[in-house]
């Protein structure tokens, strides 16, 4: 069947300038154009625009561009390989943002214990590098005082609390500015607002595996088409 730029609009659901875009960057099959100049598109180019709009929603826009660049040109096993690391990291996020859940779950029980620390013990503690630990305090995320009698710098409970949770989202996917909005949101006793966000990012994780899975079932539809054409 043969679609005009107005119909392949509406179906796909985005602009003319899109779907030049698109075109202009290789990342369909080539497109006939009458006698006057106009696009016509056939079947497999709108399967071909549907299933780039998938992968946009479940994909970072290179790697999207790049496995419908690799549809084109027949590289089919460089796609599957693209696809299988995308999903690996999904994995690996889910198991490091539960074991980090867990451990937020438990904090409030054993940190009761916790004194305040110097900032080798502070290391140790929160599993890091002291050099980590003075960058974040020059950043601003956490602060320690100043004991006069001895020149040794403490950190209190709640700041020690504040450097375990940056410790764990810095293996994330966080830069430190959102780091900030987390921990600028910790109270002292209350940590219920990093749970409900740790639960959050959980669910947001697995709806993006869904949504990568919808996208790669009509990627691979896509990719059996090309092949029958």
């Amino acid at each position: 069947m043969e679609y005009t730029v107005k119909q392949a609009t509406e179906i796909v659901g985005v602009s003319n300038t899109t779907l030049k875009r698109y075109e202009q960057r290789n990342l369909i099959p080539p497109v006939t154009y009458t006698k006057g100049g106009q696009r016509r598109y056939q079947d497999i180019h709108i399967t071909a625009f549907i299933t780039l709009r998938k992968l946009l929603k479940g994909f970072e826009i290179p790697i999207a561009y790049q496995l419908m660049a690799f549809a084109i040109e027949g590289q089919f096993n460089q796609a599957n390989w693209i696809i299988a690391k995308e999903q690996k990291k999904l994995v690996e996020n889910k198991e490091l943002l539960e074991r980090h859940r867990e451990f937020l779950l438990a904090f409030p029980s054993h940190s009761k214990v916790i004194h305040k620390m110097r900032i080798g013990e502070l290391a140790k503690y929160a599993k890091v590098e002291t050099s980590a630990i003075r960058y974040w305090e020059e950043r601003n995320l956490i602060e320690s005082i100043r004991d006069n009698s001895n020149g040794y710098r403490y950190y209190e409970p709640h700041e020690i609390r504040k450097t375990v949770v940056i410790s764990f989202l810095r293996k994330t996917i966080y830069d430190l500015e959102e780091i900030r909005k987390v921990v600028d949101g910790i109270k002292e006793e209350d940590f219920n607002g990093l749970k409900k966000h740790y639960s959050m990012v959980i669910q947001n994780n697995e709806k993006q595996l869904a949504t990568q899975l919808e996208a790669i079932s009509f990627y691979v539809q896509y990719c059996h088409d090309l092949q029958a054409n």
